[in-house]
């Protein structure tokens, strides 16, 4: 099983925040960090202008580990489900959501197999891709899980509203276990 883990930051320069996240990838490509960069985040909707997320592979993030200018605003520490079965950067250009939920525990595994369901003809039907499905790395009678979906433009987003039928009956019985979603839109760093 992978662990990942999904930070918050927020940009304390004075600087550019694209210049200052430029130099944190320089970091983690380079492989300074013991951490491999799946991805950095900047937000459309749901997230300051001045923060970010950044997805690591098996390396907990510290204040010694970014780079001077960014704190750490949350951090998530996540086991992978059904996706993603290997590490690799996300990478195409377009929009990417972040779904944080907060449900029960003891529901996880039946929403894992819910939305496994409904890809089968989801991802067929749109310009998307579902990147990762995570949940917690501690199981917990409250558990946080984060669902990243890739969408080739808002475009495909939207269309992806009216998916078809069966999808839709499988993300209503997902939703139903969630007791609270937060979704964050954003497009990597480039």
């Amino acid at each position: 099983m992978s662990h990942y883990h999904v930070s918050q930051l927020k940009h304390l320069g004075a600087g550019s925040l694209v210049k200052d996240l430029q130099t944190l990838r320089t970091q983690f490509d380079s492989n300074t960090t013991g951490a491999a960069l799946v991805g950095i985040f900047t937000g459309l909707f749901g997230l300051a202008s001045d923060e970010c997320l950044l997805i690591t592979k098996q390396a907990t993030l510290t204040s010694d580990t970014l780079m001077q200018g960014f704190e750490v605003v949350q951090a998530h520490h996540f086991s992978a489900t059904v996706r993603p079965t290997q590490t690799q950067s996300f990478d195409q250009a377009g929009l990417y959501v972040f779904r944080f939920w907060t449900l029960p525990g003891n529901q996880v595994d039946q929403l894992i197999a819910l939305s496994e369901r409904a890809w089968e003809t989801f991802e067929g039907d749109f310009d998307t891709e579902v990147k990762a499905l995570f949940r917690q790395s501690t199981p917990a009678l409250q558990e946080t899980a984060l669902l990243i979906t890739w969408y080739k433009n808002f475009a495909a987003w939207e269309a992806s509203r009216q998916p078809d039928p069966a999808a839709a009956d499988f993300f209503r019985q997902r939703q139903s276990l969630i007791d609270q979603a937060f979704p964050i839109a954003t497009r990597r760093l480039s």
